[in-house]
């Protein structure tokens, strides 16, 4: 057993990952989320196109939940990213195969627990992570202070959020390469070591826009993340013009599609052992 196997055997807890969406069955606040979840699973979705439309609709239901007062404020913190997660492993199982698990403490150089919600494999070296960043919330009673009519911005939050979990990144890669004992950290170029040294790391973000500045501050964020991760799928989204339904919002350049990452990292999956 190499020393890499040995450590992560170790010191990794490797857990069955929980979907956390169906075990908010009891929440009203909710309750659009768990409904979506169950549909993409019966119909066994595997494909962003396939998921969009009834993700779109979840978050519309979900918000106009918190806007009425409806969801607490542990489904405003939690329920939208909890989802996320839940929505991207069960993608990716259906569309690679293999399944998604939750690894709560793998190490880095500077930090021994980091932790993952949405990883491969379960037990051994992670081969592949990803992480999310869910953001954007309309104006509610639990936040009467907020002053813009349409809530916080996607956008505000994005800094430092990409900011940790980019050092989290660099910092597992960094410990991958110190055990493995082949000088394999980075010498020059930091940031073509980071795509080249594993594991796979992946940034997903799905930012509610509440106008065409937020947006353009989301998708600069998004191209920071690009550069410090293997790659960043961004899903942007917000009220269409007349104000009658969320509805997507282009993100430019097809790099960011976050339906064109999620394609990547299947391949990523398939091609793992």
């Amino acid at each position: 057993m190499s020393d890499l196997s040995a450590w992560s055997g170790t010191f990794a807890r490797n857990v069955a990952r929980t979907v956390k969406t169906k075990q908010a069955t009891t929440k009203k606040g909710r309750a659009p989320l768990v409904a979506s979840y169950r549909r993409m699973e019966a119909a066994g979705a595997a494909t962003w196109p396939q998921a969009e439309a009834d993700y779109l609709a979840a978050m519309e239901a979900f918000d106009a939940l918190v806007v009425s007062g409806v969801a607490d404020q542990g489904d405003i913190q939690n329920g939208k990213g909890d989802y996320f997660n839940d929505v991207l492993a069960l993608l990716l199982a259906n569309c690679s195969g293999k399944d998604l698990h939750s690894r709560p403490d793998v190490a880095g150089l500077s930090f021994r627990n980091h932790k993952f919600d949405v990883a491969y494999p379960r037990t051994g070296a992670v081969a592949l992570a990803i992480e999310t960043k869910v953001t954007g919330i309309p104006k509610h009673p639990r936040n009467l202070l907020q002053p813009h009519p349409e809530g916080r911005a996607g956008s505000a939050d994005l800094e430092k959020r990409i900011k940790e979990a980019s050092f989290k990144n660099i910092d597992i890669k960094a410990e991958q390469a110190r055990l493995a004992g082949q000088g394999g950290g980075a010498t020059s170029n930091l940031g073509a070591w980071m795509r080249q040294a594993p594991p796979r790391c992946y940034m997903f973000m799905a930012v509610r826009v509440r106008d065409a500045n937020d947006l353009a501050s989301t998708i600069s964020f998004g191209h920071i993340a690009a550069t410090w991760f293997d790659a960043c799928g961004l899903y942007c989204y917000g009220w269409n013009k007349g104000h009658t339904a969320y509805e997507p919002k282009p993100v430019g350049v097809t790099s960011l599609e976050l339906d064109r990452v999620l394609s990547t990292v299947c391949t990523d999956l398939r091609n793992l052992p």
